[in-house]
């Protein structure tokens, strides 16, 4: 178990986050109510997949920490990501809606 190196797979699992948002946001972006092409199944799937890999960057970045390896590029990027994507939607959830005037 020592040879696994988490924060090089924390920061693997936040560059497949980042992705599947880019293929995600071009899904949402190219929708044409014309032909009605918006594949809701394919959203739901590609979301869940994105939870999935966040999820996992959280744990291994967290394993990381106990294990006190070195904090290089790659910890500190994964948890950018982790803070960009998990966080800061999040705090949305929760708060955003005092912002919004109706």
């Amino acid at each position: 178990m020592n040879s696994i190196n988490f924060k090089k797979w924390a920061f693997h699992f936040s560059v497949w986050v980042v992705i599947i948002n880019i293929i995600t946001f071009y899904y949402k972006i190219s929708y044409s109510s014309l032909f009605n092409t918006y594949n809701l199944d394919r959203l739901f799937y590609l979301g869940a997949l994105a939870t999935l890999m966040l999820l996992l960057a959280i744990i291994f970045l967290v394993i990381s920490t106990i294990k006190k390896e070195k904090r290089n590029y790659q910890y500190w990027l994964a948890l950018g990501c982790i803070i960009i994507f998990g966080v800061l939607p999040a705090l949305v959830l929760m708060f955003g809606y005092h912002f919004v005037k109706y």
